[in-house]
């Protein structure tokens, strides 16, 4: 496979890139291929493409999810579920996709369909293959041991409210180890989801958290995208971590998820 060229990265630890002048349908699935296996995500500004081209080109990695949640392959997320906060405009904490449906997630597209006098919002991802080297051994020690559970609450999630579901701690992809993880809300947030490590208390639970959100949130390996419609985000589910800010005014985010083929 041939050398990825070497694009200026969105962090100081060398990850994501971002196209303006090249959209998404310009590239081939060994160009998207090597690039997030570098990158790990990929920002497209302003391209034209129906969300049937996006899906079409998207299944050429692997299967994209379908439930009853989406629209096809396309879950809209525009906040008019105010009741919800993943369906609403609320925050949402650092995150994979997928635990809470099912599935076992490896590439997500967002797409901006639509921004109109928004405020706030942005999507945040962050290089957890370097942040992790921030993190205490005892922490990372304690994670690969007990993992973590996560408990649903918007009904959006397919997955039973009354239960608690069981992540381990990291994710091995390609020989490397990535974090494997949902960040808790703050205490007395309206959350979307519960977060807890069997054997820890709330502060210590807490306690854990602000050292890993120190180093995973850190300028060096954070991005956050400020939205325009025809944008794409484009990234590599098991190798980051991503989130959301909580926002006003009228926007529609388009997100497509694909599981990768064995």
């Amino acid at each position: 496979m041939k050398t990825v060229a070497p694009y200026k990265p969105l962090t100081p630890s060398g990850k994501g890139i971002s196209f303006e002048n090249r959209p998404l349908e310009d590239f081939s699935k060994e160009e998207i291929t090597e690039l997030l296996n570098k990158y790990h995500w990929i920002a497209f500004k302003k391209n034209e493409i129906s969300l049937d081209d996006l899906t079409n080109y998207l299944e050429q990695f692997g299967s994209v999810v379908k439930n009853d949640r989406r629209d096809g392959a396309v879950l809209k997320v525009d906040g008019g579920k105010k009741e919800e906060v993943f369906l609403g405009n609320g925050f949402l904490p650092l995150h994979k996709d997928g635990l809470l449906m099912g599935n076992n997630v490896g590439m997500v597209s967002i797409f901006c369909m639509e921004y109109n006098e928004v405020s706030d919002g942005r999507t945040f991802i962050t290089d957890i293959e370097n942040a992790i080297n921030e993190v205490p051994n005892e922490i990372q020690d304690l994670l690969r041991a007990k993992g973590m559970d996560v408990k649903p609450l918007d009904a959006y999630y397919l997955t039973s409210s009354d239960k608690w579901y069981h992540m381990s701690g990291f994710l091995e992809v390609d020989g490397k180890e990535y974090l494997n993880i949902g960040f808790p809300y703050k205490r007395g947030e309206k959350s979307s989801w519960l977060t807890q490590i069997e054997g820890l208390n709330e502060d210590e639970f807490y306690e854990v958290f602000d050292v890993l959100d120190k180093a995973v949130m850190d300028p060096k390996y954070c991005y956050f995208h400020d939205w325009e419609k025809g944008d794409i985000l484009l990234f590599d589910n098991r190798k980051t971590l991503h989130g959301r800010e909580a926002f006003k005014g009228q926007r529609a985010l388009a997100n497509i998820q694909v599981v990768f083929e064995k």
